[in-house]
């Protein structure tokens, strides 16, 4: 059972400095998404498995060639190769899971990222993350609490991923939330600061992204 999962995306390399923050160290497998494969290898890591239908890896037959596991898709599938890869990790019995990714210039792409770290197939995991560029990016499913390592005046955003999260509340930040309700139309939880290290965030339905700027905490 692989409880640990590195994820890593196409689209724009991860950076090489985010991955010495990732949450998930030492992972027990990791699982690339398409071309992912190809920003893997340029980072020195040793995939375990390719999931995707390799329309955008350099070469398609070089995962193979290496002995890594291909877990091929349809070109006319129904879910991106994001959803695929975090399926096949759910599929393993991760129990944690972190996505690494440089993130991209079209929205469309960011925003189907952010859709799939919502779904709700995800909510069994103990610890989501994201690190995209220079964010972390911890998705808390409802019923959860989360305990995030943070400097002291690092800025921290929270925004709903699934219309309304509700019961949201937080220890540890200057403006707190106490069982209070986020809309996905609304900013309000956005640059908020830490103010004491760690800081706790419950949510008690919905999906919750809770966003550290990198270039002030961690």
């Amino acid at each position: 059972m692989s409880k640990r999962a590195l994820v890593i995306l196409g689209g724009h390399p991860p950076h090489s400095r985010a991955l010495d923050r990732v949450v998930t160290r030492d992972p027990d497998v990791v699982i690339c998404a398409d071309s992912g494969y190809d920003h893997a290898i340029e980072l020195g890591m040793s995939p375990d498995v390719v999931v995707g239908d390799l329309d955008s890896i350099v070469d398609p037959a070089a995962p193979g060639g290496r002995g890594v596991e291909v877990v091929l898709a349809d070109p006319d599938k129904d879910h991106t190769d994001t959803e695929l890869a975090l399926a096949h990790a759910i599929s393993l019995g991760a129990i944690e899971v972190t996505v690494a990714w440089g993130g991209g210039d079209r929205i469309d792409h960011v925003l189907g990222v952010f859709a799939a770290l919502a779904s709700p197939t995800l909510s069994r995991l103990e610890r989501l993350t994201l690190v995209m560029a220079d964010d972390v990016v911890h998705l808390i499913h409802g019923g959860k609490q989360l305990t995030i390592d943070v400097e002291v005046g690092a800025t921290v955003s929270l925004l709903s991923l699934s219309g309304t999260a509700t019961g949201v509340s937080t220890v540890g930040l200057r403006w707190p939330l106490v069982h209070d309700d986020l809309h996905d139309w609304r900013a309000r939880g956005v640059s908020n600061l830490a103010v004491a290290a760690p800081i706790v965030v419950s949510v008690g339905s919905g999906v919750v992204a809770v966003v550290v700027n990198e270039e002030d905490g961690r």
